[in-house]
């Protein structure tokens, strides 16, 4: 395993001819503890992640795989969905607050201002779902 990269344990949910879909568990932290069962802070989901892959067909349903992401992935979706936002209102409201006297107007019209910036990440969503593409491997035993 490079050190740039992820590995989520996965298994395979369906198959189709270049596209996966791999359930992966995330849990809490208690939640892979033997009596987790007894106890009601125990919290499991399965996520469902779909890979596009031109090797699809050599994986079958129900096979365990690596689900491999890359390390960056998770700072560029922290930019995209925290960072930038923040520095939107933020700036914003520093230059609003020199030009309109009413704090209510001035936090309105900042969070106004997001919207440009959410219709452009939804109408580059095929772009950004190719820089957040996650890729599968064979599971070989406990690869960490």
């Amino acid at each position: 395993m490079e050190n740039n990269e992820v590995r989520y344990h996965a298994v395979v949910k369906e198959v189709s001819d270049g596209h996966l879909q791999v359930g992966i568990v995330k849990s809490s932290a208690c939640g892979g503890c033997s009596i987790k069962g007894h106890c009601n802070s125990a919290e499991a989901k399965e996520r469902l992640v779909d890979v596009y892959d031109a090797s699809a067909l050599n994986y079958s349903k129900g096979q365990e795989v690596w689900l491999v992401g890359s390390s960056t992935m998770g700072w560029k979706a922290l930019a995209y969905g925290i960072g930038i936002p923040f520095l939107i209102v933020f700036v914003s409201i520093v230059v609003l607050t020199m030009v309109v006297s009413s704090e209510l107007w001035v936090a309105l019209i900042a969070l106004f201002l997001l919207t440009p910036y959410y219709i452009i990440l939804y109408k580059n969503r095929e772009k950004m779902k190719k820089q957040f593409a996650f890729s599968v491997a064979p599971f070989e035993g406990n690869n960490n």
